[in-house]
Formats: C-alpha cells, sequence, structure tokens
C-alpha cells in the first residue's frame, strides 16, 4: 500500500538518534525507475570500507542492510509507486519503510540519525490538496496526498434540464429547476466542508464546465472559500489521471508563488527589526529555542558542522569532541540538523528555489512566532 506521507511521520523521525554519536542509522531512498541498478551495491561497498575498523558499526551496517534488502525482496512493487524511502537501526531495533507515489533521487546515508531532508521536502511539495468537479448535477470531491489520490466521492442529482410543452410554465419551471440545483451544490458544499476542513488540506482547485462552479464557490463558507487556489475549466467526463496531473501542476505553481511571497515577507521583517531572522547561527538558535514559526531552507543548501547528540549542541566547522560536554561529535550538514529540530517544535518547513533570493539572505531563515 502506498504511503500517504503526513509531517507526524517526519516528526517521528526527526525525534531518532544515537546518543553515543555513533553512525548506527541508515537511510536510503530508491527511484524505482531508475536505471543505476548498481547504485546500492556501490554505497555499500564505500560504506563498508569507512566501517571496517569499528566490528560493531561494521557489523550493525550488514546486518541492518540484509533487513532492508529482506523488505524490498519480499514487499514488491505497488500499482503506481514511484519510490520507497527506508531509514533502519539494527542495534536500535529501529525500521520504517514508506512506500511513495512520488519519485525520488537515490541516495544512501549512514549517520547519527534518519536523514528526513528528502522526506520533509516531499511534504513539502506534495501538501495535501482537495479537488473538486462538478455540473449542475453531478459532482466528484478528490483529496490529493503525496502524489495519489487519497479519497474520493461523487454524487448525483436528477435535474431536469428540459421543459415540456404543456403543464407549467416556463418561469415556473426555471425557478424549480434552480432550487433544485441551488440544493444540490448546497448538498455538495456540506461534504466538501467535512472533508476539506481538515488541515492537512490546505488548497483547494474547483473544476467543471459552465456556471455551477461559480455558483458553487459562493455558497462556501469562508473558511473553506479561503483555501481556494483556481477555479478552472474543465469536463466532466475528463479523465481522472489528466484532472489529477492537471491540478497538480497548478498547485505547485502556487507553491512557488507562496514561496516568493514568504521569502519577500521574510525581507520586509527583517528591514523592520520584526519578527525574522536569518542567516545560519540565528535561524538555529530560533528554532531550537521554539521561536520559529516558518522555516525557509534554499532548495540546494548545505553546510558541513558537527553535532552532540548526547547534549544535542550543534554547529558549522569541524569539532571532535563537544565543548560543552566533551563527548565525541559526529560530522553533519547542520541544514539536516536544523529541518530535524523545526520538525520536533512542529515548525512549518519550506523548501525554498535557489533563484528567489533566500541564498542573499544566508540560505536559510524564517518568520518567528515570537522574539
Amino acid at each position: 500500500m502506498l504511503t500517504n506521507l503526513k509531517n507526524a511521520d517526519i516528526k517521528e523521525l526527526s525525534e531518532v538518534y544515537d546518543s553515543e554519536n555513533r553512525d548506527s542509522f541508515i537511510s536510503l531512498y530508491l527511484d524505482m525507475d531508475s536505471q543505476d541498478n548498481k547504485f546500492v551495491g556501490r554505497r555499500k561497498t564505500t560504506c563498508k570500507s569507512v566501517l571496517k575498523e569499528d566490528k560493531e558499526l561494521s557489523d550493525n551496517f550488514e546486518n541492518t542492510m540484509q533487513m532492508m534488502e529482506e523488505y524490498l525482496n519480499k514487499g514488491g512493487r505497488e500499482k503506481g509507486q514511484k519510490g520507497v524511502a527506508m531509514f533502519a537501526s539494527n542495534i536500535h531495533n529501529f525500521f520504517r519503510a514508506y512506500k511513495l507515489a512520488m519519485p525520488v533521487e537515490n541516495l544512501l546515508v549512514v549517520d547519527t540519525s534518519p536523514y528526513i531532508r528528502p522526506l520533509a521536502r516531499l511534504v513539502d511539495e506534495y501538501e495535501a490538496f482537495g479537488l473538486v468537479l462538478l455540473d449542475s448535477q453531478r459532482a466528484k470531491i478528490y483529496v490529493v496526498s503525496s502524489g495519489k489520490v487519497e479519497y474520493k466521492k461523487k454524487k448525483a442529482k436528477d435535474i431536469i434540464n428540459k421543459h415540456k410543452k404543456g403543464g407549467m410554465s416556463q418561469a415556473r419551471f426555471q425557478r424549480l429547476r434552480k432550487g433544485a440545483i441551488n440544493h444540490f451544490l448546497k448538498d455538495v458544499a456540506e461534504d466538501v466542508e467535512k472533508v476539506f476542513s481538515n488541515d492537512d488540506v490546505v488548497k483547494i482547485i474547483i473544476a467543471g464546465s459552465g456556471n455551477a462552479k461559480i455558483m458553487f464557490k459562493n455558497i462556501l463558507p469562508s473558511a473553506i472559500k479561503s483555501k481556494i487556489v483556481d477555479i478552472i475549466d474543465m469536463d466532466f467526463d475528463e479523465a481522472e489521471d489528466r484532472l489529477v496531473s492537471k491540478a497538480e501542476g497548478i498547485v505547485l505553481e502556487d507553491e512557488k508563488e507562496t514561496s516568493e511571497r514568504n521569502v519577500s515577507r521574510l525581507r520586509d521583517e527583517i528591514l523592520r527589526n520584526g519578527l525574522a531572522v536569518h542567516g545560519l547561527k540565528e535561524t538555529m538558535d530560533a528554532v531550537i529555542n521554539g521561536q520559529m514559526e516558518l522555516l525557509l531552507v534554499s532548495k540546494g543548501y548545505k553546510i558541513r558542522g558537527w553535532i552532540c547528540e548526547k547534549c544535542q549542541a550543534v554547529d558549522s566547522g569541524v569539532k571532535d569532541r563537544c565543548p560543552y560536554c566533551g563527548s565525541r561529535t559526529s560530522g553533519v550538514d547542520v541544514i539536516e540538523e536544523i529541518i530535524e529540530f523545526a520538525e520536533r517544535t512542529d515548525t512549518k518547513i519550506e523548501f525554498v528555489e535557489d533563484n528567489l533570493g533566500l541564498d542573499e539572505l544566508g540560505g536559510v531563515g524564517g518568520l518567528l512566532r515570537f522574539k
């Protein structure tokens, strides 16, 4: 079964680490359509050569990779699956696997904790959205999450479209027909409110032909209406995959526009000395202190640093021993550690295209809850 990725999944992974700073966790991302069949073998050979001087970690690597390979061999590939992400440690008796409808790049990381950055990016880029396709007497309601249709409901009502000669007047017929259409659309709106009120559904698209979609929008409650990002013309009998694909494109474009607005907000707050930070040190401190409301990260930004898993100190540069508790440290991507801290404190994370101006502010920053 394909995984419906949630922020809760990422948060759980962010809270897992080796308190002794051992490289005991393996994170494996695989593109199911990749032509590189030897990727895992090459990375295994490289990692084994690095770990061979430490028998405990070498044995853990072998046993953990065996767990992962057994899962891949037994699990098979689901319909629509494009990727898989696995996080495991034999020493810690830990294993999580996610079958993904979204593509991922091949990656195998051995570290003191699960490497969650690619997964966090997927959650940001493939946020759940609602889709309503309707005309005056038929409706389809969808929730698309993690690149797949997670929920679908159909509704229909038999409404007479043509006035027969004789009997009631044309004007009365039109009034009755309009009333029946309004009743049907209100019925659909009630279902939509129940399904889309969930905080996981952050964007909504309304599609259809004719005036029904505009009438429908106008009767929606304001909380639902505020989530609408576009209203598009679409034949009701359009193929589902084409409909969903078009809606996904609209949502991704809206996400880019949202990123542009958020970077602009960040700049404005910085100029006013308001609720914003930028640059590595200020951003890291704000995230660790639970001040951050929205963390903005340039997609390609990485910086070398260290972490002490024992006292959770982290900084850029190189240090063999923690300056605070004296424990052995591990080399890390500091941005990955900031992302993990952000997940633990329920901070929303947004990955920004490299050309939107965040690089000029240090590649990382965010809007604060408080100072």
